[in-house]
């Protein structure tokens, strides 16, 4: 493991030399296998204990590649078949934002999934709780060293391998700070009344992008229908789908704390038309789902 990432520092510096020297077209992505000798400065200095029975890990080597003008991760990815969603957490690159020319890029093996890391945990040990093997951590993530996490750090995992409360690395961004949130292209303020003032769907219909109809339970329903992702981690700008009447209630995720706690927003919770915020759990409400 140390020969690998010692070899993984010598092949960025190549690759740092050649993105001074010689100018790249986007049809000469410069590529190499991850597992060979590819890397970058960050994770050269990461040793991570090998788990003793690891599973197998993904389905192609990781890769670093040096994006050049007018590179974009869609186009990255759609070039080395990888997935633009993982590129984007592997180099954390914030939402809007796209890779400069010359910076190397790690580009994981395959779609990734998100997971939150325990308090003081460190990376070996993330990964022995989960069974994969540490090592596939350097293919998805920046890791500079095996040392405790900060609270609330978030690392990908490959998505074949992630347990089931986990947040689909395509469906969602870093944000600042480094937590996961919902992208702004499904941030919309409507206009027109599709929903009646005053309802829960109402609010959260003039906070996020919603082309389905319908009361407040089905629109888990109804977001998977419109290809939307979904699943059971809160993330910030997400709905937030759950009973609470006959009808359910819907609500918008402000934010997440490091406790998995969240803040949201929501109208007539408290009253008819009235815009409250309160502090609640998976566990404290009659969950349905979160819509990314």
């Amino acid at each position: 493991m140390r020969d690998r990432l010692l070899r993984h520092a010598c092949v960025l510096a190549a690759v740092a030399a050649i993105a001074v020297l010689a100018p790249h077209q986007a049809s000469r992505l410069v590529s190499m296998p991850i597992g060979e000798a590819a890397g970058d400065a960050t994770r050269s200095g990461a040793i991570i204990e090998r788990l003793p029975t690891a599973p197998a890990t993904a389905e192609r080597p990781a890769q670093t590649v040096v994006a050049a003008p007018g590179d974009t991760l869609e186009r990255i990815a759609a070039t080395l078949h990888g997935d633009a969603g993982a590129m984007r957490w592997a180099n954390r690159i914030r939402d809007g934002l796209e890779p400069a020319p010359g910076t190397p890029l790690l580009v994981p093996p395959g779609p990734g999934a998100l997971v939150q890391a325990q308090a003081g945990e460190s990376p070996s040990q993330f990964g022995r709780r989960l069974g994969i093997d540490p090592r596939s951590l350097l293919d998805y993530n920046h890791l500079a060293a095996d040392t405790p996490l900060a609270p609330g750090t978030w690392l990908q995992v490959p998505a074949h391998a992630a347990p089931p409360r986990s947040l689909p690395s395509a469906a969602v961004v870093p944000t600042d700070g480094g937590q996961p949130g919902v992208p702004s292209s499904q941030f919309h303020r409507a206009s027109g009344g599709r929903f009646p003032f005053g309802q829960c769907t109402y609010y959260v219909w003039s906070r996020r992008d919603v082309p389905w109809n319908g009361d407040a339970w089905a629109w888990f329903r109804n977001a998977q229908e419109f290809g939307r992702p979904t699943g059971q981690v809160p993330a910030a700008g997400a709905i937030v789908v759950m009973w609470g009447s006959w009808v359910g209630h819907v609500a918008f995720v402000e934010r997440v704390n490091p406790d998995g706690s969240f803040v949201i927003s929501e109208m007539n919770h408290a009253g008819w038309g009235v815009v409250d915020q309160r502090t609640i759990t998976t566990s404290s409400i009659d969950l349905i789902g979160f819509i990314y």
